[in-house]
């Protein structure tokens, strides 16, 4: 047996040595260079039966080698084999096709593989070698007898081949230069589920989806592309379902350089890789859009029409609004004439369906969902709840219906994903719209309280330029006592006032910090409400209001009887001021609570304000003739549920009802309750 040259090309001495070792043999003669150069010049100077070569070489590379070889006349038809440990990527594995290569080795190898592959390209070179050889001593035989001698060295290298391209784990495949059926190897028959008959000719076209296959047909009918081409293609597998795929596709040219033989070409399954470089491309625009504005309204506008038809035919964005109750805020459709019909269909199948499935079912259930076209005729469709910190706050609703894709596992991962970038950006926005709104009360606020402090000081300062004004119009220190004691009790009362606005806003300074203060104390409830009522007989009068006290039978309580006050002052204070005339005051006993109402009759509180009359800086009328901080009802609420009781407002244009519910003694654990001092016990 004559030795068949084997070139090994390293830059390292210890990668020469492991592939010597393997491949030591008597039918070898391996020879070794340790660049791209030295190999090249061994090129010129012996015949090799195949090239095992590194890739990862200093000056010049494996790919780089491999082109030069690839374009010497002596040396193109060489099998070379990369080696690599560094670059395992799909890109250099491609790389290396490109350049020529028939395999592609990943270190570290496996010795029997690589023996196996180096020993069919040492036998195919020996049998080349003899055909050569017996043509040679053929040329004076009869013409028939060498034909069939040589045909039979062909089949046998033609199995060898097929034996090699069925080892490789990717579809291969060789087509005339008219693109019909030469050959494809067994993964092809394996992946389509195709038989011989079914991809001969050009029937093998059947596979490729409709959209795609122009691709390829390009290149067989007009040629345009002389030098092969790389695109991606869906082809359908035996389960009949379309996968990407990465074709690759080289000219053969054996007798001409413009003439092409055959099509030599290769196809890998990156459908997996296709669809996550999509997801992370369609999460990366949607993140653009979702921090492009904070008007919400506008970015859930632009989230539905950018799912539309990467994750469906139509999409729909419903958010819940204080009752829960779904309001349609966003939807878009891939053809928008289209979009009057997709409504009703969504509000028949999805907002008004009283099933399991409906949209108000599924937000209860907090779970998302694929449905079949035997659930919604017609579609189907993945609806996922949009949930933050537990709470359900709307839908988000892909479905189908021109298109053939079905949602699997997949297409639920991108919307979980992009619900949770929506509700994010949604969240954000409510945020800033509240930080707007607080800052525009804040604003309301400060310029009311400025306006509610600047009164009674400017009366306050009016009625002391008056007194020195009298004392500098006195003669002999006599002065008009009773001017003089009008203007100070005036002053007294302005001082009083600023007193209350100063307190006022340290309660809600207190209730803000955690530290409003409590002291129980026990007391008849009676005797509370006459010193209010005797407190307030002047501003009654002065206001031609009447307070009717529906006396109830005398209650003892443990309550804090200065908060208590306070309460039921504000409340009084209130009713004067926006609804003078009657106002009635029922207190009764209900088994171990106390109800005290107070009742105008009034204009009554707009129904808007009914939901935030007690929140701070809120008040009952717009009314800007109308004096007050928006302070008072937020105090009594939480001096009401200090005492763990409750408040609640009934108005309409009849007049309004307020109800306070107490418990008869407040229960504080660990806190003993004074029987005879209000200042003793203290809750902080």
């Amino acid at each position: 047996m004559n030795k068949v040259n084997i070139l090994v090309v390293d830059d390292r001495p210890e990668g020469i040595l492991a592939i010597e070792a393997v491949l030591k043999s008597p039918a070898y003669n391996i020879i070794s260079a340790s660049s791209g150069n030295e190999a090249l010049k061994h090129l010129l100077q012996n015949d090799f039966a195949v090239i095992l070569m590194d890739v990862q070489m200093p000056v010049m590379n494996g790919f780089e080698t491999a082109s030069v070889i690839k374009t010497r006349e002596k040396s193109r038809d060489i099998p070379i084999i990369f080696m690599s440990a560094i670059n395992q990527d799909e890109q250099y594995v491609y790389q290396g096709y490109g350049v020529g290569a028939i395999d592609y080795l990943l270190k570290p190898f496996d010795p029997y593989i690589l023996k196996s592959k180096v020993s069919i390209f040492a036998d195919i070179y020996r049998k080349n070698q003899v055909i050569k050889d017996q043509a040679q001593k053929l040329l004076d035989a009869e013409a028939k007898e060498h034909s069939q001698k040589i045909d039979r060295l062909e089949i046998e290298n033609l199995r060898r081949y097929q034996y090699l391209a069925d080892s490789i784990p990717q579809i291969v495949f060789r087509l005339l230069p008219d693109g019909q059926y030469e050959y494809f190897n067994k993964v092809w028959f394996d992946y389509t589920g195709l038989s011989l008959r079914d991809s001969y000719g050009l029937a093998w076209k059947d596979v490729i989806h409709p959209e795609d296959i122009s691709k390829l047909t390009d290149l067989f009918n007009e040629r345009i592309n002389q030098n092969g081409l790389e695109c991606e293609c869906r082809i359908l597998n035996k389960n009949r379902i379309y996968r990407w795929h990465l074709i690759q596709v080289r000219p053969e040219k054996y007798f001409h350089p413009e003439e092409i033989n055959s099509w030599l070409g290769t196809a890998l399954d990156v459908e997996d890789r296709k669809k996550n470089s999509d997801k992370q491309q369609f999460l990366a625009k949607a993140g653009e859009l979702l921090v492009a504005t904070l008007d919400y309204h506008k970015t859930l506008e632009s989230i539905t029409k950018l799912a539309v038809p990467y994750l469906a035919d139509w999409c729909a964005i419903d958010i819940a609004n204080e009752e829960g109750k779904l309001t349609t805020i966003s939807f878009s459709h891939r053809e928008p004439k289209l979009l009057d019909e997709a409504s009703v269909f969504y509000q028949k199948h999805f907002q008004d369906n009283p099933n399991d499935f409906g949209l108000a079912a599924l937000m209860k259930q907090h779970s998302a969902r694929i449905l079949n076209q035997e659930e919604v005729p017609g579609a189907s469709a993945l609806i996922l709840p949009l949930e933050f910190n537990g709470e359900v706050i709307g839908v988000m609703t892909f479905v189908r219906q021109q298109s053939q894709v079905k949602y699997d596992q997949y297409f639920m991962e991108v919307a979980q994903e992009l619900s949770r970038r929506v509700i994010l950006a949604f969240e954000n926005a409510r945020l800033y719209t509240m930080a707007q709104e607080a800052i525009e009360i804040r604003n309301d606020f400060l310029s009311i309280a400025s306006h509610e402090l600047n009164t009674p000081i400017t009366s306050l300062k009016l009625q002391l330029q008056m007194v020195r004004k009298s004392i500098q119009m006195s003669k002999d220190g006599v002065f008009p006592v009773e001017r003089f004691t009008k203007s100070v009790e005036a002053s007294v009362k302005q001082v009083d006032r600023l007193i209350n606005l100063i307190q006022i806003l340290l309660d809600v300074s207190r209730i803000q910090s955690g530290k409003f203060n409590f002291s129980f104390e026990k007391f008849e409830i009676h005797e509370l409400v006459t010193e209010v009522m005797d407190r307030h007989k002047e501003i009654l009068m002065n206001s031609n209001c009447s307070l009717e006290f529906k006396n109830g039978p005398n209650i003892e309580v443990v309550w804090d009887k200065v908060r208590i006050e306070q309460v039921l002052t504000n409340l009084i204070t209130n009713a004067i001021k926006y609804a003078p005339g009657k106002i009635e005051f029922i207190i009764r006993e209900e088994e171990s609570q106390v109800i005290m109402q107070i009742i105008d009759h009034g204009k009554g509180i707009p129904q808007n304000k009914l939901k935030t009359i007690f929140d701070r800086f809120e008040r009952a009328s717009s009314n800007e003739s109308i004096g007050g901080l928006g302070l008072g009802l937020f105090i009594v609420r939480e001096i009401v549920e200090g005492h763990h009781g409750k408040i609640e407002v009934v108005s309409d244009e009849t007049g309004s009802k307020f109800k306070i519910t107490l418990p008869k003694v407040t229960v504080v654990p660990s806190i003993s309750v004074n029987t005879n001092s209000a200042n003793e016990n203290h809750i902080q």
